[in-house]
């Protein structure tokens, strides 16, 4: 079994309505809102706003997140 797969407890998390989400999903919606919202009041196209939140999010998420896999990753490697 991968010892990575499954370890939620130790990635950031913050409580929303008594729930603990992880950190980067809570900083990718927060993100995708602002996103939206500045895109559809500048541009005020739906295709263009759909693009730029998709990207926003898609960066925020991933950006966020890798860098705690990488580090669970290597604590839990195995030894050589």
């Amino acid at each position: 079994m991968n010892p990575v797969v499954g370890r939620r407890g130790d990635a950031p998390t913050v409580n929303v309505a008594g729930v603990q989400w992880p950190f980067h999903k809570v900083a990718a919606v927060v993100v995708g809102i602002v996103a939206a919202l500045m895109t559809l009041i500048v541009t005020q196209s739906g295709q263009a706003t759909m693009w730029v939140t998709a990207l926003a999010v898609l960066a925020v998420w991933w950006g966020t997140r890798l860098p705690a896999v990488a580090a669970l990753a290597v604590r839990f490697r195995p030894s050589e």
